[in-house]
C-alpha cells in the first residue's frame, strides 16, 4: 500500500471517528434533556396524610401538578416546599419526608416539568426548573397565604440545585436544606456519564453538553449552585453521602464551603451512596431533618417583621 493510500484509509477513519462520536454525542442528549417518567409509586393516603392535590402553570406555560399536605392535626403558617432529583417524582421525595407532616409542618410536593404527573418533554437538569420552583412558590403565597406565613425549601440532587438558586433568589424563605447537591451543571453530567455509562469527558461529554445548549437554547452552567450559593445567607443543612458516585464528598463540601450562612451545617451520612442519605441515615436522618425545621422553621411573631426575629 502506497503512502497515499496509507494516508486516504487514515483520514477516512478519522473522519469516521468523528462521525460516530458526533453521532454519539447528539444521541446522549435525550438519556439528559427527556428522562424516563418514573410512576407515581407512592402517595400521601399509604402514609394516612390528608392532602389536596393541586395544578398551576409556570411562566412559559407548563402545567404541574402537585400535593399540599397540612400538618397532622391542622394547616399550620409553617410549609415545606420539596424539589426532588431527576428522574424522580414527588413520590419519591415524599416517601423520606412524609414524616415531617406529624411534626407540625405543611409540605408541598410538586413534580418538575417532564417529570411524574407534570407536563412539559424536556428537563434542564436544573435551569428550566427554577421556573417551576417560582410557579410553585408563587401558587403557595397566593392560594395558601395562611401556610406561607414561613416557607422552607428542601431539595435533593436536581432538586437542591434548584433549592439553592431559590434560596438566593428569594432572601425571605426561612431556611435550606440541600441533600446531594452538586455544585456544578457540567461537573454531575460527566459523572453521570463516565460512572454510570463509562462514556469518557473527551469528546463525547462536551460534545453532549454542547448539543444540549443547542436543543434548550440557553446554557445551564450558570444556574448551578456553585454560582447562587454564595446569596445563601438563610439557615442551611447540607447533606451528603459518604459514598457518593454523582457528588462526592469533595464535591459536596466545597459547595458547603462557598456559602456564607452564619448558621450552616453540614452532616455527612456514612455509608450513603446518591440519593440513599435517609434511607441509610434510618432515625437519625429523620430527627437530624426534623430539628433542623423545627429550629429554624417558625411563624414570625405577629406584629415583627420576619427580619427581627432572633
Amino acid at each position: 500500500m502506497s503512502k497515499a493510500e496509507l494516508l486516504n484509509w487514515l483520514l477516512f477513519a478519522l473522519c469516521a471517528a468523528a462521525a460516530l462520536a458526533l453521532y454519539l454525542s447528539y444521541g446522549k442528549t435525550s438519556d439528559i434533556i427527556h428522562p424516563a417518567r418514573k410512576a407515581q409509586a407512592y402517595n400521601p393516603e399509604q402514609y394516612k396524610l390528608i392532602y389536596e392535590t393541586v395544578e398551576f402553570a409556570t411562566v412559559d406555560g407548563v402545567r404541574l401538578k402537585g400535593w399540599f399536605i397540612p400538618a397532622v392535626g391542622g394547616a399550620t403558617g409553617e410549609t415545606i416546599i420539596f424539589c426532588h432529583g431527576w428522574r424522580s417524582n414527588r413520590g419519591e421525595m415524599l416517601r423520606d419526608t412524609h414524616f415531617l407532616a406529624e411534626q407540625g409542618f405543611n409540605l408541598f410536593y410538586f413534580d418538575f416539568r417532564a417529570s411524574g404527573e407534570s407536563g412539559g418533554g424536556m428537563s434542564s437538569v436544573g435551569y428550566l426548573e427554577t421556573r417551576d420552583f417560582d410557579a410553585a412558590y408563587e401558587f403557595l403565597k397566593t392560594n395558601r397565604p395562611d401556610a406561607a406565613e414561613s416557607v422552607a425549601v428542601f431539595g435533593t440532587s436536581m432538586g437542591g440545585s434548584v433549592a439553592i438558586f431559590a434560596a438566593a433568589k428569594y432572601p425571605e424563605l426561612a431556611c435550606l436544606l440541600a441533600e446531594n447537591t452538586f455544585p456544578s451543571y457540567k461537573r454531575v453530567v460527566a459523572n453521570w456519564s463516565w460512572r454510570r455509562l463509562k462514556t469518557p469527558y473527551y469528546p463525547l461529554v462536551a460534545l453532549t453538553l454542547f448539543f444540549v445548549r443547542r436543543k434548550l437554547n440557553a446554557d445551564p452552567e450558570p444556574y448551578s449552585p456553585v454560582y447562587s450559593v454564595g446569596k445563601v445567607r438563610m439557615p442551611a443543612l447540607f447533606i451528603n453521602g459518604d459514598h457518593d458516585d454523582l457528588v462526592p464528598l469533595a464535591d459536596a463540601e466545597k459547595l458547603f464551603g462557598l456559602c456564607p450562612s452564619e448558621k450552616k451545617q453540614m452532616w455527612v451520612v456514612a455509608g450513603a451512596s446518591h440519593a440513599k442519605c435517609a434511607e441509610v441515615g434510618g432515625e437519625i436522618y429523620r430527627n437530624k431533618v426534623t430539628a433542623f425545621f423545627k429550629e429554624h422553621l417558625r411563624e414570625p411573631i405577629q406584629g415583627k417583621m420576619p427580619e427581627m426575629i432572633k
